[in-house]
């Protein structure tokens, strides 16, 4: 199949490309390269600068594209409803524009858009905890300048969000909480789950020798540490970190691009990702990977949902008892053979689950249903 991977997050799309490719398809991965973090693409659409002339000269350049590079693919796989950055009506005519010069068009559902924060900042949210809300009750956070709900649910963006889940063909899910949340607000959409790809073949064996201190690392994304509940894991970190003195250290590096920030979880022992989070992110699967211990989610309800009866090997927290989630880290911490168990089975986990060509596989199952 010749498939188009539009728009990228974490470096999602040019994994899932490599995992295509293995299995044979010829992929083209166009993006702005995940912003900041630099990741690979085939064809950059970087917006030039801010502002409506940066739009509009982003926009020319789509509109040009579609009569060749962007076009005659079999699938178009879009990284969001916002897949460029665009405003909805320029967003909305490009979208007509791929359905009509390519064959299926598909959403990777792998973050944050208008149908997703209205359903969880609705009465009667499909997920029991989120960063929209706690046991029934809107989060803090939720009506912070950062969570830019009031622009998630504008009329134009979230009436444009109903359009596109009206327009595609399909969705593959990233995470179990995408899944779960599409599958309540739209239970007749043609949805999959794929899962987040990992390419191993690129990511040494890790080096599971002891070492007499424990490395452990913060790694949020500055600017979404509300969003992803990491300064609640930030405490806890320097916590052990006053607890164990001389036993731990703790690093808290910034933004930084995808390939050095590789290099920095080759270094780690225990990474701490998320607290919101149902399912390891990409951090936490690529510090498992490395050979880390990691801070994400981990609950029965995924794994449950992936089919995995023995491996556990995340370290769960849990956003409604904070302090019983300190108090299972420091006995960690306390248990080297225990930690270094979890550090085994993260490789493994990764390698059964998110292996890049087994999630593409999934895809192209998808795709070859409809």
């Amino acid at each position: 199949m010749k498939v188009l991977l539009l728009g990228d997050a974490s470096n999602y799309h040019n994994s899932l490309a490599q995992g295509l490719r293995k299995l044979g398809h010829t992929v083209c991965v166009a993006s702005d390269g995940s912003r900041w973090m630099k990741t690979d693409r085939d064809i950059d659409l970087t917006r030039p600068f801010r502002g409506p002339a940066g739009g509009a000269l982003l926009y020319g350049r789509m509109l040009t594209m579609l009569a060749s590079k962007l076009s005659g693919y079999d699938v178009v796989q879009l990284v969001s409803p916002s897949f460029v950055q665009l405003r909805p009506s320029r967003l909305l005519k490009l979208l007509h524009r791929l359905k009509k010069q390519n064959g299926m068009v598909w959403l990777s559902a792998l973050g944050t858009d208008s149908n997703f924060v209205r359903a969880l900042t609705s009465p009667n949210p499909p997920l029991e905890y989120s960063e929209w809300q706690i046991g029934g009750r809107i989060t803090a956070w939720s009506d912070t300048p950062e969570a830019r709900k009031a622009e998630w649910l504008a009329q134009e963006l979230s009436d444009y969000t109903d359009e596109f889940y009206g327009l595609i063909d399909g969705a593959v899910s990233a995470l179990y909480e995408y899944h779960k949340v599409l599958e309540t607000t739209h239970p007749s959409l043609n949805l999959h789950y794929g899962g987040i790809p990992v390419c191993l073949d690129a990511l040494p064996e890790p080096d599971l020798t002891p070492r007499d201190t424990l490395n452990l690392m913060y790694t949020a994304h500055r600017g979404r540490e509300g969003e992803k509940g990491s300064l609640y894991l930030l405490d806890m970190l320097r916590r052990l970190e006053r607890e164990f003195v001389g036993k731990v250290r703790l690093s808290t590096p910034a933004n930084v691009p995808y390939r050095d920030f590789l290099e920095l979880l080759r270094g780690a022992d225990i990474v701490s990702d998320q607290l919101y989070s149902y399912t390891p992110g990409t951090t936490a699967l690529l510090a498992m990977a490395l050979g880390a211990a990691s801070i994400s989610g981990g609950e029965e309800d995924f794994y449950r949902f992936i089919g995995e009866d023995t491996l556990r090997p995340i370290i769960n927290p849990d956003p409604l008892d904070l302090e019983a989630s300190y108090d299972n880290l420091r006995q960690l911490v306390a248990d080297c053979d225990r930690l270094m168990e979890l550090r085994r089975d993260g490789r493994r986990f990764v390698a059964r689950h998110n292996e890049s060509s087994v999630v593409a596989s999934r895809f192209v199952d998808a795709w070859q249903k409809s």
